[in-house]
């Protein structure tokens, strides 16, 4: 078994393979009788012996011979004494305990002894009380000696009922008791109505009969604009999401140099690009970029219009106030361009739209230049 132990934990012997071995095993253990020799190592047949797991003290172990064989079984032989054979099922599905463990004692079949006496089935007799001796305490346990005894259920007095039951006048020596009676019932009334009228008139006026009802505002939770918010543009979208900061612009071959060093100077950090296709063949670029400030922001948009000046482009000033425009005509295959630069706090906004021809450009921008200027105003 543990050399099937071995072989299963390397990952010889598969599991379904193991469960087979060790049946094998376990059944021709079962199997052998009382007084078998051992087999002279080297047969293919025998079966190799090995010693238990713990033996008990004084038991010598033999030692187990060497066999190669690959469909040798395995005897475990007893310690003392041989058990009877069992059929190859029950061995299947034999339990055997940990040597040496200490096993938690079980309960008797009848029970463990009780250690007082028991019980009769009559119950235990009653002893009568001599016939001097006083009476015993009737009084309730929560009375004690300030409440007089209990009368017993013989005694006839016990349904007395209307003025016959003051008739028996009181002992001497009970005024006592029954005055402490009635000054604790006195107290008690007291409190009771003193707890009633701090507790119970003040939640019953609190509560206005189950008609009032307290309402708590509930804390208002708005989200703060987004700084570089775009408004709702028409068009099919071309999926720039994964653009998040100004590093990853220079990738898309969109900004000249002398662009992205005017970007660059003024701090640019966060960065959000949008692409939309129109219907009429538009294409419509928006470049939003944070920067350090905004005067930073300012300047860039004039050192932007700059730029599209000197690369051949023309001013356009039939813009809203704070946006820089320039518009660039048709030539060399390539469309008909309008763009504008403006500043929104620290945000620099560039909006492009192209087209081939010029005039459906020019709508076009003006169109997504004054949605876009609801969401983001131009500083003033």
């Amino acid at each position: 078994m543990r050399k099937l132990d071995e072989e299963l934990a390397s990952g010889r012997l598969s599991a379904d393979d193991y469960r087979v071995r060790r049946d094998q095993v376990l059944s021709s253990a079962v199997g052998q009788p009382d007084a078998q020799p051992a087999q002279q190592p080297g047969s293919a047949d025998s079966t190799q012996v090995i010693a238990p797991i713990s033996p008990p003290q004084g038991t010598p172990q033999p030692a187990p011979p060497q066999d190669n064989s690959a469909e040798r079984t395995q005897a475990v032989p007893q310690w003392q004494q041989q058990q009877p054979a069992q059929p190859p099922e029950a061995a299947r599905t034999e339990y055997v305990a940990p040597p040496q463990q200490q096993q938690v004692p079980y309960s008797p079949p009848g029970g463990f002894p009780q250690a007082g006496p028991v019980s009769p089935p009559g119950g235990f007799p009653q002893t009568p009380p001599p016939w001097n001796a006083p009476d015993s305490d009737q009084s309730p346990p929560w009375g004690g000696g300030d409440l007089p005894p209990l009368t017993p259920s013989g005694d006839p007095g016990w349904i007395q009922q209307g003025p016959e039951s003051f008739d028996n006048k009181p002992k001497k020596g009970n005024g006592a008791k029954i005055g402490a009676i009635v000054a604790a019932v006195v107290v008690l009334a007291g409190i009771a109505f003193g707890a009633y009228m701090l507790w119970g008139r003040s939640s019953t006026s609190a509560s206005g009969g189950g008609q009032t009802t307290t309402t708590q505002a509930a804390p208002s939770s708005q989200t703060p604009p987004d700084p570089m918010a775009v408004a709702q543009l028409p068009g099919t979208v071309e999926n720039f999401d994964r653009i998040k900061s100004f590093s990853q612009i220079p990738a898309l071959n969109y900004l000249t140099s002398n662009e992205l060093s005017a970007y660059q100077t003024a701090g640019a950090g966060d960065t959000k690009f949008v692409a939309r296709r129109l219907p009429d063949g538009s294409r419509v670029l928006m470049l939003l970029t944070t920067v350090s400030d905004p005067q930073a922001a300012q300047k860039a948009a004039g050192d932007l219009l700059a730029i599209q000046i000197r690369n051949g482009g023309t001013r356009v000033v039939d813009v809203p106030d704070g946006v820089l425009a320039s518009s660039i005509d048709a030539k060399g295959g390539n469309p008909a361009q309008v763009r504008a630069h403006y500043a929104h706090q620290n945000v620099v906004v560039r909006i492009e739209v192209s087209n081939p021809n010029a005039q459906t450009a020019q709508t076009d921008f003006t169109s997504i230049l004054n949605s876009q200027l609801k969401v983001l105003p131009a500083n003033g």
